[in-house]
C-alpha cells in the first residue's frame, strides 16, 4: 500500500493512473496489479490515508481521482524510517541451472539466450527512461532518486549479460566435451542381444 501514497505524493491520481505508472516507473522491480490497487485504494480511504473525489469526463463514466492526506504523508514517512526487509529471491533459471547436469547444456543455453535477449532490451528501457522519462520531470524533487534507482536497474542488468556471456561460453564448453547420454553403449547392447 505504501506504493500507492508515495505515488500519489507526486501528484493525485486515479486508481488506472496509478497502475500506468507503477508499471512505467517502478515495474521492473515492484508489480502491483489493478486487482490490488483498486482495494488497496479502498483500505487507505477507509483509514484516511487518502481522500477521494469524482472527476466527471466527457462522454465516458466519471473516474475516482486519489489524494494523500496530511495522515497518509505521516504514514508514508514512518514507512520510510523503517530498514527494508531482505528479500530471498526466486529464479527459475539459477535453479534449473544448479541441477544443469540433469539436463542437456543446448536446452540450459537455450533458457539463457532467452534471459539474456530479455535483459538487453529491459536495458534498453531502462537507459530510455533515464533519458526520456526523466528527464522530462527533473523539475520534480524526487526526480533524482528516480535516477538513481534507474542506474540500479542498468548496472544490475549490466552485470546479469556480463553473467550470460560467460555462462554461455562455459555451457558450449561442456555441451562439446559431454558424451551423448542417449546413446547405447557396447555392454547395454551386448545385454540387449541376449
Amino acid at each position: 500500500m505504501e506504493i500507492l501514497l508515495g505515488l500519489l505524493t507526486i501528484e493525485s491520481m486515479s486508481g488506472y493512473d496509478l497502475g500506468q505508472t507503477i508499471r512505467t516507473s517502478v515495474g521492473h522491480f515492484w508489480n502491483e496489479s489493478y486487482g490490488q490497487i483498486y482495494p488497496n485504494l479502498k483500505k487507505l480511504a477507509a483509514a484516511g490515508l487518502v481522500t477521494s473525489k469524482a472527476e466527471k469526463q466527457k462522454g465516458k463514466p466519471e473516474r475516482r481521482i486519489y489524494s494523500i492526506t496530511k495522515k497518509g504523508r505521516e504514514h508514508l514517512d514512518r514507512w520510510l524510517q523503517v530498514p527494508p526487509q531482505a528479500e530471498i529471491p526466486r529464479n527459475e533459471l539459477l535453479l534449473k541451472l544448479f541441477f544443469g547436469s540433469q539436463s542437456p547444456p543446448s536446452i540450459l543455453t537455450g533458457y539463457v539466450e532467452k534471459m539474456a535477449e530479455t535483459e538487453r532490451a529491459l536495458l534498453q528501457e531502462f537507459k530510455r527512461t533515464e533519458l526520456e522519462e526523466i528527464d522530462k520531470y527533473k523539475q520534480y524533487p524526487d526526480a533524482p532518486y528516480w535516477k538513481m534507482v534507474a542506474r540500479f536497474g542498468q548496472f544490475e542488468l549490466e552485470a546479469h549479460l556480463r553473467w550470460a556471456d560467460e555462462t554461455l561460453a562455459k555451457l558450449h564448453k561442456i555441451a562439446k566435451t559431454q558424451q551423448p547420454t542417449h546413446s547405447i553403449t557396447r555392454k547395454e547392447k551386448s545385454h540387449a542381444g541376449k
